[in-house]
Order: structure tokens, then sequence, then C-alpha cells
């Protein structure tokens, strides 16, 4: 299922399968825990451990985290903060319905991420700071998630129509019939230090370059990964110059514009598609966008009936966000 993909997708990628397993400790103990309280959500304490792993689970294996800029570490830490409040209180939820993962899952989770780190040309598995136990608690909670959101009926009877498909495939008739476009991947920053650091994990990462997107594209297609398509001619020339040549796959240098700094990599070329060759991926993409609309807006309404108690002065950085609303 594509949610599934998207909920392991964004979950650390690391070695150590071999001691690694769901018959470890899956949930700890909060008794155990003698790190700070940072917050509350609905009354139920998280601690300062319980995010220092989930931030490691986001960034470790692809992020420079030896920043000197304190601004852009409190944003980042902000972001982050974000979203495990949000993976918190739906993790909340699905304990109190009694929802749990099974081995068999962890287990799949735990060998699909095995084999995503193993680098081509090696048998040794990309280092990590994650550990075994740690791991196996963040695919635990990014499964329990996933399986609140199924279970609670939030993603029940979702469907898409031929006649949706039909009608997106003409509203995007030039995308699926140009010639000539291309479609590409794009981060764009406003300082040129730090596209210099994002390029250099992107080369060293090709694979995790949506990830880093994200996390720190300014552009406004970072939400979805900076996936955009563009026609020839359409981008100004000193961008087009430094896409055209590049291969399938591969990463442009950093690019200089008015907008600011730009890294682009070549995900495809276009080619003429007749709606047969591509209904089932317009109906993939339109489940999952349904999908995600669904749980976009149950996130919104779970958030703003939750009581959330942020401890300010335990964070050890700056919030610069301000999820409660208040």
């Amino acid at each position: 299922m594509r949610v599934l993909h998207l909920a392991i997708a964004i979950l650390l990628l690391c070695g150590g399968f071999s001691n690694c397993g769901p018959s470890q400790k899956t949930r700890p103990d909060p008794r155990d825990d003698q790190s700070p309280v940072i917050l509350e959500i609905n009354g139920i304490p998280e601690h300062q451990a319980g995010f220092e792993r989930f931030i490691k689970s986001r960034l470790s294996d692809f992020t420079d985290q030896t920043s000197n800029n304190q601004h852009e570490i409190d944003q980042r830490k902000s972001k982050l903060l974000d979203q495990f409040i949000l993976r918190q209180l739906i993790v909340h939820e699905a304990l109190k319905k009694n929802i749990k993962p099974s081995d068999d899952e962890i287990r799949r989770v735990l060998e699909e991420q095995y084999q995503q780190t193993m680098p081509a040309s090696t048998t040794e598995p990309r280092p990590s700071t994650l550990n075994g136990s740690e791991r196996i608690i963040e695919i635990t909670n990014e499964l329990l998630s996933l399986k609140f959101y199924q279970k609670a009926g939030i993603l029940k009877d979702v469907k898409v129509t031929p006649q949706e498909v039909e009608a997106y495939y003409q509203a995007n008739l030039g995308r699926y019939q140009g010639k000539n476009g291309f479609y590409v991947r794009e981060i764009r920053v406003s300082e040129q230090d730090v596209a210099n650091k994002l390029h250099r994990q992107a080369l060293a990462q090709p694979g995790e370059f949506a990830v880093l997107v994200k996390l720190h594209s300014e552009a406004p297609t970072a939400s979805n990964g900076g996936w955009i398509y563009y026609e020839p001619q359409q981008l100004p020339p000193v961008l087009e110059k430094a896409i055209t040549p590049l291969r399938v796959g591969s990463i442009s240098r950093v690019i200089k514009s008015n907008y600011g700094f730009h890294i682009f990599k070549l995900e495809k070329r276009a080619e003429p598609l007749l709606l047969e060759q591509v209904s089932k991926e317009i109906e993939a993409n339109l489940l999952s966008e349904k999908n995600q609309n669904l749980i976009n807006e149950f996130n919104k309404h779970a958030l703003e009936s939750a009581k959330i108690t942020i401890y300010y002065d335990r964070l050890g950085f700056t919030y610069l966000r301000n999820i409660t609303g208040s």
C-alpha cells in the first residue's frame, strides 16, 4: 500500500539488522526514562530522550548536524518537534484502541530497511546513530500511526473513478504528451553556504534528495519533495542550461538565479504517453492524494482538540513554531 510505503520512507535507514528484532523491547517503560519531560499531550508526558530518538530517526543518515547556525538549528528542530507532537498524538490514540503492529509487520520493515542500507559496492551497511532498540521503537511508532488511520476508518472507502482518472489526464495533457519536457526535483534556498552544504549531502546520498527538499527547500514545491515538470524554455536560461545536460538520476551543481540558489535532480525526461499507459499511475496518485487529504483533515481536528503543553525552557533550542495555535 502506498500509504505504508510513505510511512516507512520517512523512517531512518540504518544497519545492524542482525542485532535488531521484534523480540526486543519495542516500547520503553516511561518509568525508565529519566530525561526531562519536554511536553505533555492530553496529560501524557513526552520525554527529551524520545524526541532525540525521533530526531535521529529522521536526520542521522543524511543530514549534517554540525551546523553552527543557531537559527537554522532552531528552525529544523522546531519543524521536527511539530512532527513529533503529531506523531505521538496519533500513537496515543492507537494505544487507547489497543492497536498494535505484529512481529511480522515489524520484521518486514526491518528487512526492507536493511536491504536499503546496503551500498551497491560493498556488503557492509552504512553506519547509523540509532541503535537496534531505538530503531525498533521508531518503526513500532510509525506502524502504530499508520494502523490507527486504517482501523479508525479514516481511510475507509476511498476510491478513484475512471472518470476522475481521465479528467486528470486531460487536465495534464501537456505533461503526458510533451516530447521534450523534463521532471526534476528542486532544492531552493536563499544562502549559498546552505546550498553548498545541501549539495554535498545530496551527492553523498542521492536517494534521499526528496527528503532534503522537504526539510530545507524554500520553494513552494518543498511539500511534495520538490517534484515539478518543466517544458523547454519555461525556466530562466541559466537554470535550463544547467539541467539540460544532466543524465537521469544525476544532480546539478549549485546554480544562482534571481530567486536564490538552486540544486536540481533530473528524475526523467518526458515522452508522449497515452491514457492507457498512465492510468494506473494516475489512479495511484489520486488515491494517495485523497488518503493524504483525509489524514491531514483528521490531524488538523485532532490537534485543535488536543491539550498540548510545551515546556519551552527544557527543549534546549528556541521553538520557532506554534503547533497549538495559542
